[in-house]
C-alpha cells in the first residue's frame, strides 16, 4: 500500500554505519508491537503503561453529562444520579462496592436543583451544559465505562494519589451569607499556582482581606472542609481571623503546610517569587496604605496543586482548572448572578488541536458562555504563549504518495517524557486514515513505516521488553467540525534518575509521514511543552525540531531567526493550545517600544487568527520583565512572559466594567471550519475591547499575527517608569 512512500523514506534517511547503530553494547530494539489504547487520553495511556504494577486503585475526577431520559428531559436522570451518588454505586454493582462519589458541595448543587424543579422555583433544564457534573470513580472503572443509560463520560482526569472516600456523604461547606454588599463591584478571579493570600496588596486599609474566598487545592487531608474532594477553601472572614491570630505571614502559611518541606512537596510560597502572587497583583493588587480600596475589586482565587502546575502537558491540571473556574462563578453568583466577573488563567501548553476543541478550552468556553446567557457578564483572559522561538511547531503539505521527514532532537538528562501531537486535515480523512504512514526512528536505528492505523490503535516500541516509545492513532470527531486524524508520539525520558521508566536514547529521532492516500493532506506537528516551570526542581528539558533547511541567523546576535523556505518548521501557529477557544480573550507580549517580545507566540491557528491585543511584558533588552509583588508583603520582583501581559487586560476590563455597570455581555464567536483567514470575524469580547482599544496604541499591521490589533498602555501599576527603545530590524 505504501511501497512508493516507503521508498521515498528510505532514500531520504541518513545512513548510519553498522558499527554505530547501537547506542550501547548489545542493545537491539525489538519491532513495533500493535496494541489498543486502554485510556482515552494518550498521555494517560502512556503513563499507565509505564507505571509500576500496583494492586491499589486511585480515584479519578470524571466529568459527566446526563443523557436525556425517556421523556426527552433530564429530571428523572437528575434524581437517579443523586440516588446513585448517595448509594455510592450503580444499581447492578455489589452492595459492598464503592464506585461513585461526589463532593458534598457538588451533591448539594445537584439536590438543590432537583428541589427547585420539584417546587416549581426553577424550570427543568433543557441545555446539556446544565446537566454536567463532576464525580469521582476508581481509575479502572472510570476508564472502562459501561453504557448505563444515565450519563456519558466527557472527560477522565488522571489518578489522584492518596485520595480516598468514606462510605457516608460529608456535609457541604457553609460559605456564609450572600455577599450582597458587593453588588455594584466587579470581581476578579484567578486560577494559578502560589498565591500569597496574606500579602498586603490584597488587603483593605484596615488589614482585612479583599480575597472573598480562596480554594487551596493542594492542602492535604485532614481538613475541616469536606465540601470539596481535594484541598480546603477559606472565606474572607476565615482569612481575617488568621491575620489576627498570627504575627507573621510565614506563621499563616506554616499553619496550612504551605511553606514546610516535611512532606517533600514543592512549596511555592516558601520562595521569594511566586507566579500567582505576581499575576494577581498585576490584575487586582492595590496598596492599602495609599489607596482606600475598601471592597474594590473583590477577589476570588483558586490555587492549583503543585503536581498539576508542574505537569506542562496540561493533563493533570484539567479537572482542577475546570472545577476551580466553576467554583469562582458560584462564588460570584453568591454576590449577584449579574455581577461582572473577569477570570485570569495565565497558563499555556504547546500541543493540541488548536481549533477550540481542547477539553480545557472547550469546557471553559461553555462555562463562560452559559453564565453570560444567564445574565452575568463573564470574561476569561489567557496568555498567547511563549514558544515563538522554541522550534516546536511544523507544518507539512503532503501530496498523494509524498513522504516528508523531520528530526526530533531530545536532550540528555531529560527526566520527563516527550510528546508530539500530529493533526492531519484533508478530504475524507476518516476513510484515508489507514493509508497514512508514520515512522518514529530512534538514533542509530533504521526506519520502519507504520500504517493501517484505526481509531484507538497504538504501536509500542520496546527495548528489552519494556516500552520506550509509542505512536497512537485517533480519529477526532467533533459535532459541527470536520473530522481530523491525530497521531500522538510518546517517548520516555532520556534519564532514569527521577523515574522508574526505562530511559530512551537521547539524540536525533527521525519522524516521517507518508501520504498513501489519493488526496492531499496537511499535517500540523506540535511538540508538547516540556520545560520546567519557575521554582520547580529541573526535570524536564524541552525537545525541539531540526531540519537541514532550518537555519537562518539574525545579524545582530547570531540567534536563530526562522526556517528557510522549504523547511517544515514554522513560527506561525505557535499560539498556546489553550488560547484558541471561542470564549477567551488572548493577550500577547511586547516590549516598551511596541515590538513583539522575542518569545510571544504567533497565529494563525486553525481556530484563531491572532491574539486580541498585547501588553508590555518587557521594559527593554536590558530590563526584561515587569515589576509586581513578590511572595512577601513589601517585596517586588520582575517576571516576564505573556503570563504577565494577560492580567494587565484583566485590570483594564475591570475598570471599564465598573464604569459601565451593569456591564455588557460578552459576544462569543463560533469556531470556524478551517484556518482562520477572515479578519471580519469578530474576536470574542469585541464589544468590550472596542472602548479599551480607544485608549491604546495601534499595533503595526506587520505584527498583527503576533500581537493583535492594539497594545495596552501601561496602567501605572508597574513600578518601573516608562521606557522607550529604538526598534531593531533583527528583533523579530
Amino acid at each position: 500500500m505504501l511501497a512508493h512512500a516507503a521508498a521515498s523514506l528510505d532514500t531520504g534517511a541518513r545512513r548510519v554505519p553498522p558499527d554505530r547503530r547501537l547506542t550501547r553494547k548489545d542493545r537491539r530494539m525489538s519491532d513495533w508491537r500493535r496494541d489498543r489504547a486502554e485510556r482515552a487520553s494518550p498521555y494517560l495511556d502512556w503513563e499507565f503503561r509505564n507505571r509500576p504494577v500496583s494492586k491499589s486503585q486511585d480515584w479519578c475526577s470524571v466529568r459527566i453529562e446526563l443523557l436525556a431520559d425517556a421523556d426527552g428531559g433530564y429530571v428523572a436522570h437528575l434524581e437517579q444520579l443523586a440516588a446513585v451518588v448517595e448509594a455510592g454505586r450503580e444499581p447492578d454493582e455489589p452492595a459492598d462496592a464503592l464506585t461513585v462519589r461526589m463532593s458534598a458541595d457538588e451533591l448539594a448543587m445537584l439536590t438543590t436543583l432537583i428541589d427547585r424543579i420539584r417546587t416549581n422555583h426553577a424550570p427543568p433544564p433543557t441545555d446539556p451544559r446544565d446537566v454536567r457534573f463532576f464525580i469521582y470513580r476508581p481509575e479502572g472503572i472510570a476508564n472502562s465505562p459501561r453504557a448505563n443509560g444515565l450519563f456519558k463520560t466527557v472527560y477522565v482526569g488522571p489518578p489522584i494519589p492518596g485520595l480516598r472516600f468514606e462510605t457516608g456523604i460529608a456535609e457541604p461547606t457553609d460559605l456564609g451569607k450572600p455577599w450582597t454588599d458587593l453588588t455594584r463591584q466587579v470581581a476578579i478571579g484567578i486560577i494559578d499556582d502560589g498565591i500569597a493570600f496574606a500579602n498586603h496588596r490584597f488587603r483593605r486599609k484596615g488589614g482585612n482581606s479583599r480575597i472573598r474566598a480562596i480554594w487551596l487545592q493542594d492542602v492535604e487531608r485532614p481538613t475541616k472542609d469536606f465540601g470539596v474532594a481535594t484541598g480546603q477553601r477559606l472565606r474572607g472572614d476565615d482569612l481575617d481571623k488568621l491575620f489576627a491570630a498570627h504575627a507573621s505571614e510565614a506563621d499563616i502559611y506554616r499553619a496550612f503546610g504551605l511553606i514546610g518541606f516535611g512532606d517533600g512537596q514543592r512549596k511555592p510560597l516558601a520562595q521569594r517569587v511566586s507566579h500567582g502572587t505576581h499575576i494577581l497583583d498585576l490584575a487586582g493588587g492595590y496598596d492599602p496604605a495609599t489607596e482606600d480600596v475598601a471592597d474594590k475589586r473583590p477577589l476570588f482565587a483558586v490555587q492549583l496543586p503543585s503536581a498539576a502546575s508542574g505537569d506542562t502537558t496540561g493533563v493533570t491540571m484539567a479537572s482542577y482548572v475546570l472545577q476551580g473556574a466553576r467554583q469562582i462563578m458560584l462564588w460570584a453568583d453568591k454576590i449577584s448572578t449579574s455581577l461582572p466577573l473577569v477570570i485570569n488563567f495565565s497558563y499555556g501548553i504547546a500541543a493540541g488541536p488548536k481549533d477550540g476543541t481542547h477539553e480545557i478550552e472547550q469546557a471553559l468556553s461553555e462555562m463562560i458562555d452559559r453564565r453570560n446567557q444567564l445574565g452575568g457578564p463573564t470574561y476569561l483572559v489567557l496568555p498567547a504563549g511563549n514558544n515563538y522561538r522554541e522550534r516546536t511547531t511544523a507544518r507539512m503539505d503532503l501530496t498523494s504518495g509524498a513522504t516528508h521527514h523531520l528530526d526530533w532532537v531530545m536532550l540528555p538528562d531529560d527526566g520527563t517524557p516527550n510528546y508530539i501531537e500530529i493533526w492531519l486535515d484533508g478530504d475524507a480523512i476518516a476513510q484515508q486514515m489507514p493509508r497514512i504512514g508514520v515512522s518514529l526512528t530512534p538514533p542509530g536505528e533504521m526506519p520502519r513505516m507504520i500504517d493501517a492505523f484505526e481509531d484507538g490503535d497504538v504501536q509500542v516500541l520496546e527495548d528489552d521488553r519494556k516500552p520506550i516509545a509509542a505512536i497512537y492513532g485517533h480519529l477526532a470527531v467533533v459535532p459541527g467540525q470536520p473530522d481530523r486524524v491525530r497521531f500522538h508520539l510518546s517517548v520516555n525520558p532520556t534519564s532514569a534518575r527521577w523515574s522508574e521508566r526505562p530511559a530512551a536514547p537521547a539524540g536525533r529521532w527521525r519522524i516521517a509521514i507518508a501520504n498513501g492516500s489519493d488526496a492531499p493532506l496537511t499535517a500540523h506537528l506540535y511538540i508538547q511543552r516540556d520545560d520546567t516551570p519557575l521554582g520547580y526542581v529541573q526535570h524536564g528539558r524541552q525537545s525541539y525540531f531540526d531540519h537541514d533547511a532550518g537555519y537562518e541567523r539574525a545579524a545582530r546576535d547570531g540567534s536563530y531567526t526562522g526556517p528557510s523556505s522549504g523547511c517544515p518548521m514554522t513560527r506561525e501557529d505557535t499560539l498556546s493550545a489553550l488560547a484558541t477557544g471561542a470564549g477567551a480573550l488572548v493577550v500577547a507580549a511586547v516590549d516598551a517600544a511596541g515590538e513583539p517580545a522575542e518569545y510571544s507566540a504567533s497565529g494563525p491557528t486553525r481556530g484563531r487568527a491572532e491574539p486580541d491585543c498585547a501588553g508590555i511584558a518587557d521594559q527593554g533588552p536590558a530590563h526584561w520583565g515587569v515589576l509586581a509583588a513578590g511572595t512577601w508583603s513589601g517585596s517586588v520582583v520582575a517576571m516576564r512572559g505573556t503570563s504577565v501581559a494577560a492580567p494587565q487586560l484583566v485590570r483594564r476590563l475591570a475598570d471599564y466594567l465598573e464604569s459601565r455597570q451593569p456591564g455588557p455581555v460578552l459576544e462569543l464567536r463560533a469556531v470556524t471550519d478551517g484556518p482562520v483567514a477572515n479578519s471580519a470575524v469578530p474576536p470574542p469580547g469585541a464589544a468590550v475591547l472596542e472602548p479599551i482599544k480607544q485608549d491604546a496604541v495601534a499595533a503595526s499591521p506587520r505584527d498583527k499575527a503576533r500581537i493583535g490589533s492594539f497594545i495596552l498602555r501601561p496602567s501605572g501599576h508597574p513600578r518601573l517608569p516608562p521606557r522607550t527603545y529604538p526598534r531593531s530590524p533583527d528583533s523579530r
